[in-house]
């Protein structure tokens, strides 16, 4: 979740000259939202947002006027200037608390020649919450120059105004189109900034990672370019050959005994185990001694919700004895995609689907990875999913299954204090996670 500290909660333009009926420049909606206006300012301060009360005024003689209202404003009494000192106030319970600065903008956007932006930078604020009037000028111009200067952007849409409610919803819509999240004042002053997603820092992270990647092939290759033609050509070291695979008892989890002649001709058997039968068992190890792709066998989901949380789970597993800590995780069905495998289990987990306002919602790391070299043959492809709420997990009869999320800023403090078992993949993601 976004730190309250590292946000800021900006209201525009609730000024008398904008919100009195008598005012020729009046906004239709806007006095109906004074009571919105008021109880988001409210949590804002509750929730240790900074504060800022964003104003317009105009020189006496007009020469500041947007040239689009000169006209009606100077016809009108020349509101919102010294001709006319009540317009230039807000409504009693707007009123700015005692620290929080006024900002005296020259036109529609707040970020427009001022030091709003420098201001929120040097207080380490990337994320602003917008209100106020009119949401398609001042609000909407300040919301689309925050996001041109990297901030996340949030609109609360019923503490904002326009001339109609055909107006109000037509940009309402636009913005969201164009990444400004949307909100209402009660969930605002429920939950702070909750359902505010970090989407700078999501893609800040994203872009790293994957420069880190691009770096790090580029160092593998020029690490190779300089080998020696010997060094480059060289073959793996001498490999034992596997002769036969003995099957030794059969159930839900096989035993074999694999029958292999060392490099140096001696005999020597290993004892694997597999949930594949005999045929599916000899195919797997013969493609992957042939260094073959191999098919993924499970899949293990790392569920990211709205908020940045991760979906987790508490599970009785049998053959420790006691609940463990892990990630929803199941073996993939015959004919299904790795997708329809990663639905399924979302599904009779844990309750919760893939999002599809998000493409793709699941994304799978390079290759699988093996459960236990030492033992079996097995893969699992891990995925990182974003996911919703969906309704009532289905889980088998037999398995006990306790879905829980925990936000990424409390991961570290979870992982300190977790006392229950936890699966190694599940232990090494949520570390990373943490960082």
């Amino acid at each position: 979740m976004i730190e309250p500290a590292r946000a800021a909660f900006l209201l525009i333009d609730m000024q008398n000259g904008f919100i009195d009926t008598t005012s020729p420049l009046r906004i239709a909606g806007a006095a109906a939202t004074v009571p919105a206006c008021a109880h988001a300012l409210a949590a804002a301060r509750e929730h240790g947002l900074a504060v800022f009360h964003v104003r317009r005024a105009y020189a006496a003689d007009g020469s500041d006027v947007e040239a689009v209202r000169w006209e009606t404003w100077a016809e009108g009494g020349r509101p919102l200037s010294a001709a006319d000192p009540a317009s230039l106030d807000c409504p009693p319970e707007l009123s700015p608390a005692p620290g929080e600065p006024v900002i005296m903008k020259p036109s529609w956007s707040a970020f427009f020649g001022t030091e709003l932006a420098a201001t929120m930078r040097q207080q380490g604020i990337g994320t602003i919450v917008l209100a106020g009037t009119t949401t398609p000028n001042c609000v909407r111009s300040t919301a689309y120059d925050g996001l041109a200067l990297g901030f996340n952007v949030a609109v609360l849409r019923d503490a904002t105004s326009s001339r109609t409610p055909e107006v109000q919803e037509a940009n309402l819509a636009d913005m969201e189109a164009a990444g400004i999240q949307l909100l209402h004042t009660d969930d605002f002053t429920t939950n702070g900034l909750l359902h505010v997603r970090d989407t700078e820092a999501e893609v800040a992270r994203a872009v790293a990672l994957e420069k880190a990647a691009k770096e790090e092939a580029e160092g593998a290759m020029d690490a190779g370019s300089t080998a020696s033609a010997e060094e480059s050509g060289a073959p793996l070291p001498p490999t034992p050959a596997l002769e036969s695979v003995e099957t030794v008892s059969t159930g839900w989890i096989n035993k074999y005994h694999l029958h292999y002649a060392l490099p140096d001709g001696r005999p020597y058997t290993y004892e694997g185990v597999s949930r594949k039968g005999p045929d599916r068992y000899a195919a797997a190890l013969e493609a992957l001694g042939s260094t073959g792709a191999p098919t993924p066998d499970a899949v293990c989901i790392v569920p990211l919700l709205p908020d940045g949380s991760v979906l987790l789970e508490r599970e009785f597993r049998y053959p420790l004895n006691s609940w463990c800590v892990s990630l929803p995780a199941g073996l993939i069905d015959a004919g299904e995609t790795l997708e329809e495998a990663v639905a399924r289990e979302l599904s009779e987990e844990t309750g919760y689907r893939l999002r599809d306002d998000i493409a793709p919602a699941v994304r799978p790391l390079p290759q699988p990875g093996f459960s236990s070299t030492g033992l079996t043959e097995e893969n699992v492809q891990v995925v990182f999913a974003q996911v919703e709420p969906a309704g009532e997990a289905q889980p088998d009869s037999a398995e006990l299954i306790e879905p829980f999320t925990v936000a990424r800023t409390d991961l570290r403090a979870f992982l300190d204090a977790n006392q229950l078992p936890i699966g190694t993949r599940c232990q090494l993601i949520l570390e990373l996670l943490a960082l």
